[in-house]
């Protein structure tokens, strides 16, 4: 059973740490029985000159060469298309909005797509954790079970992403005994 109204978590790697490039997307959500999680790479623009923004420390980080990107992204059109199909009408989280709401509009816009989802300003850690205490998690369980949840990250998009919707379920069925 699909509940629009459950969050989507998504998550953006970028060509550098502070600036760059878009290069993947990924997002995640709870439909009720498990989780629907989608990521893609992106074929970068030729407009964007991206070897002129294109960063080792991000690429250590996110693990993806520039030679992988070229050879399996995806045109930014196919990918922001797909999103609009799979996420309208929802809200999206991420851990870094200021970061991420400016790399996916680089995407939006290199598509020319009008998003039909809402992007919020609010950061996924917050969001979380005020949905925490309305569950009657107190702040030790919140703090013990984000821990727990950041022990999976990796740095690719689509896995930071579910890893969000994993913890959104956690609090969604309350703390345990």
């Amino acid at each position: 059973m699909n509940d629009a109204s459950n969050p989507v978590f998504y998550d953006c790697e970028a060509s550098e740490l502070d600036e760059g490039y878009i290069i993947e997307i990924g997002w995640a959500f709870s439909d009720g029985e498990g989780f629907i999680a989608n990521g893609s790479l992106i074929r970068p623009l030729a407009a964007w000159n991206i070897d002129d923004a294109w960063s080792s420390e991000a690429e250590s980080l996110h693990g993806i060469s520039l030679a992988r990107l070229r050879e399996e992204g995806r045109p930014a059109e196919d990918v922001a298309r797909m999103m609009n199909e799979a996420l309208a009408g929802r809200e999206l989280f991420s851990d870094d909005p200021a970061y991420d709401i400016r790399w996916l509009g680089q995407l939006l816009d290199a598509a020319g797509v009008q998003q039909n989802f809402v992007v919020s300003e609010t950061p996924a850690r917050p969001f979380l954790e005020l949905l925490a205490t309305k569950h009657n998690f107190d702040s030790t369980q919140f703090q013990s079970i984000w821990e727990d949840s950041r022990r999976e990250h990796r740095d690719r998009a689509e896995a930071d992403a579910l890893s969000n919707a994993r913890l959104w379920r956690t609090i969604m069925q309350g703390p345990t005994p």
